[in-house]
């Protein structure tokens, strides 16, 4: 899937490049995070799977869109940047595949956006949380998520438990998340708080070479 154009960082915006495609709550519209052109492009789905244009939807210059994930309620959309090392909150318009920025908040501290690339992010059940994983920071930071305006607020970091967290994982039950750490061979499992969206290290991992992606079935 490639789009035209191409970003401000020449080392890795050179063109297009869709790093991930996500169908929406409602259903019948994949989005797409263009990491090479700073966009969010929508498409219909048809029902032979066919993919019609719908819209573009631009990010800040350089911000690098790598990952995103659905607020349960269908209206939200969150979107993890690699190369600015931001969280931005976008509103969707089901009808149009259109998103709008609400809220823009750093992924780390100011002093690690430098040597950072944020890579996945996941959302709680109830769509009140979301965290991301933090390469170079080695972190997963956690957002709360306002459910009327879709506004973030910084509700702290905590150390991945290792190197690189390339992908996470919540359970179905939103009890515990996984935090696949590449380059530390193992998958740190930490225990979160419904209530106030912390993570605590729950002193157990699984030893596995080179983990990328952490899927929870069942």
């Amino acid at each position: 899937m490639s789009h035209k154009g191409t970003g401000t960082n020449a080392a890795r915006q050179e063109r297009s490049h869709a790093h991930s495609v996500n169908e929406t709550i409602a259903g019948g519209t994949a989005i797409v995070a263009d990491l090479g052109i700073d966009r969010l492009v929508s498409y219909r789905i048809g029902q032979d799977g066919s993919l019609v244009k719908l819209a573009e939807s631009a990010l800040p210059a350089g911000a690098g869109p790598r990952h995103i994930a659905l607020h349960p309620n269908g209206r939200f959309v969150f979107v993890m940047n690699e190369l600015d090392s931001t969280i931005v909150s976008m509103a969707l318009d089901n009808a149009t595949g259109r998103l709008s920025i609400i809220d823009i908040k750093p992924a780390v501290p100011d002093e690690a956006r430098e040597t950072n690339h944020c890579a996945d992010i996941q959302i709680s059940p109830d769509g009140r949380f979301v965290y991301g994983g933090n390469r170079g920071h080695d972190s997963i930071v956690i957002m709360a998520v306002d459910q009327e305006t879709g506004g973030l607020r910084l509700v702290g970091y905590v150390p991945c438990g290792g190197a690189t967290p390339r992908n996470l994982a919540l359970t179905p039950s939103g009890g515990h998340l996984f935090s696949a750490n590449q380059n530390a061979d193992r998958i740190l499992i930490f225990a979160r708080d419904a209530s106030t969206g912390m993570l605590t290290d729950t002193g157990r991992a699984i030893e596995i070479g080179t983990p990328m992606c952490v899927k929870i079935v069942g």
